[in-house]
């Protein structure tokens, strides 16, 4: 029985209204705050911006309508074991503030894979630049089609309609406004985001008959289980799934990213951006966090009659947009206003990455090939790009609305098995001054063929589940058996994103052990990530210590807190630890032994 609420014509007029916003903030850091002339502005903002609106949009950026729809789905279906990933991202925050953070911004290049080239060589460079591209497209085609598909479904929002506007739009602004017109932006959607969910909480609160019932009809529901310290890697959403495969998973989407690091470094200096990313990565668990209220109380309110069960949606992810036309239907422009929340999650993902991959472009592949190319025609060079890119994003989500389920299970799976030996490979020339080309290509290959080999195998041995009970007893007569239900959660699992954990149920069906290679495909896909860049730095560590290079590295190319470690060294201990330490009135000039370099 599908759904038959639709959106009043108030509903597209406040749409039209978010979307026209978002357009008028590009043209106006575009052609009245400044005109775009240099790549410098155009990419880094000139290095003016302040850490507050650089940490929102830091965490806006990767904060993808997937994640907006999936965390509350999650949480409606699995209750309140997600919370325990606020721990992880407040501890990613601190380690890429201090550890990473500080290489790149000191770097002064608008792309940190830069980085790869100065610290090992050109090839391990391309490897992660092309990794990059070819995966960031996938991806964000995935990120248009998906919420698009479930408001599709539950408002009759046209589907390929709010493709082409959500791609339109944030291609415009971007390209028009630069990155300035990016982060203001990321701002301005991140408060709407913020205001769908507090209403959408508050007004399920209520209706579910205030806090006490809330918790009652969740603990009725088996959904209060906030930290499970079971330590088997099969259980999706225990502790130590959700903060160590959650940490993993963040540092790899948002540490070592060139879409979210170009965030921090339009920072006017060192301390802010450092700030920005530490800000950045707790507001990321801010929003999830109230992603995951707004799931147990939309439960609470569905509690004896769940729409999915009583066939009012399809899938999973329907469940947020069909209760806020449920809910709010009668009072024409609100349903709009709170569905505006995730076209903003969407158009700030989409804008973020335009501009990443412009940039990465521009100076990874332009600027290597034209070296002399003049500043105004380089500019109008990535305008071009920035548009190309915003087309190319709209094409590859109207390829996943072809071809449905199957490529959205493996675009997802196959960017966390493949992103994680790129940061292993950083985090292998960040913190290992013996590390060395060798060692880093070796690395990659070993991490790389780890994760897609348990890619492959996850989905030849796909594990078996025991969902929380749903209910329909008091749903209207035409059910025919009002009683309590269970349902799969395959729908939800295939639109998780490297941002988020499984979707899978809490508990794993382990009555009949299986095979120990069995087993071992059945790990939670968050550990994927973990294990192919630890594979990947354990690698090019052994290679680095066993074939040395006769190559000092530059201080500047570690990290700072390697370097207050290296200098209480012994003489001895520093001579074979490769590094060319620079004078300490240079260091200080770059900012690398500064005392704030090792402290937010």
């Amino acid at each position: 029985m599908a759904s038959e609420l639709e959106l009043h014509i108030a509903d597209y007029v406040v749409l039209v209204v978010l979307l026209l916003t978002s357009a008028a903030i590009g043209v106006y850091h575009g052609v009245f705050a400044n005109r775009q002339r240099t790549s410098g502005e155009f990419f880094l903002a000139n290095r003016s911006m302040h850490a507050f609106p650089v940490s929102v949009s830091f965490a806006v950026s990767v904060i993808s309508a997937i994640t907006f729809l999936g965390i509350t789905s999650l949480s409606y279906f699995n209750g309140m074991a997600y919370l325990p990933t606020i721990l992880a991202r407040i501890i990613g925050g601190i380690f890429t503030a201090t550890v990473i953070c500080p290489v790149f911004y000191n770097l002064k290049e608008a792309s940190i894979y830069e980085y790869l080239e100065r610290r090992f060589n050109r090839i391990v460079r391309y490897i992660a630049v092309i990794e990059h591209l070819i995966l960031t497209l996938l991806i964000l085609g995935v990120v248009v089609y998906a919420p698009a598909l479930a408001l599709n479904a539950v408002t009759g929002l046209s589907l390929f309609g709010s493709i082409l506007a959500v791609g339109m739009v944030s291609t415009f602004y971007s390209t028009i406004g630069g990155i300035k017109a990016v982060v203001w932006n990321d701002l301005f959607q991140s408060i709407l985001m913020l205001i769908g969910f507090l209403i959408v909480i508050t007004v399920a609160c209520i209706r579910s008959g205030g806090l006490g019932e809330v918790w009652a009809r969740l603990m009725e529901g088996q959904r209060t289980t906030v930290v499970d310290f079971r330590i088997d890697p099969r259980i999706s959403l225990s502790f130590w799934t959700t903060v160590v495969g959650g940490l993993f998973s963040m540092l790899i989407y948002a540490g070592t990213n060139q879409n979210q690091a170009q965030r921090y470094l339009t920072c006017k200096d060192l301390r802010s951006a450092k700030w920005a990313v530490f800000w950045g990565f707790t507001w990321i668990g801010v929003f999830e966090v109230i992603s995951v209220l707004a799931g147990v109380t939309i439960y609470a309110h569905y509690h004896s009659c769940d729409p999915l069960s009583d066939g009012k949606i399809s899938k999973p992810d329907q469940i947020l947009p069909f209760f806020v036309l449920d809910v709010f239907g009668r009072f024409p422009g609100l349903p709009g206003l709170l569905l505006s929340s995730v076209l903003s999650a969407s158009l700030s993902t989409i804008s973020t990455a335009i501009n990443g991959m412009t940039t990465i472009t521009g100076e990874d592949v332009v600027k290597k090939i034209w070296t002399n190319i003049p500043e105004g025609r380089f500019i109008a060079i990535m305008k071009f790009v920035s548009v190309w890119y915003g087309f190319l994003f709209m094409l590859m989500a109207f390829v996943a609305s072809v071809t449905g389920g199957l490529i959205i299970k493996l675009v997802q799976a196959l960017a966390g098995s493949i992103t994680g030996p790129v940061f292993g490979v950083f985090l292998l020339g960040i913190l290992v001054p013996r590390g060395n080309s060798k060692g880093a290509l070796l690395g990659m290959f070993i991490g790389t063929f780890l994760g897609v080999w348990l890619l492959i195998g996850s989905i030849l041995y796909p594990t078996s589940s025991t969902p929380l009970p749903l209910s329909t007893e008091s749903c209207t007569a035409d059910i025919v058996n009002a009683t309590v239900q269970s349902i799969t959660m395959t729908g939800v699992h295939a639109l998780a994103d490297t941002t988020t954990v499984s979707l899978a149920p809490l508990t794993t069906d382990a009555e009949t052990p299986p095979a120990a290679i069995t087993m071992f495909y059945s790990i939670s896909f968050l550990y994927f990530g973990v294990l192919s860049s630890v594979a990947t730095f354990l690698t090019g560590l052994a290679v680095g210590f066993i074939f040395p290079s006769e190559r000092k590295i530059e201080s500047e190319l570690l990290s700072p807190v390697l370097l207050s470690v290296y200098d209480n060294l012994p003489e001895s201990w520093q001579r074979k630890m490769a590094v060319k330490k620079e004078d300490n009135t240079n260091n200080q000039e770059n900012g690398l032994t500064d005392a704030n370099d090792t402290k937010l």
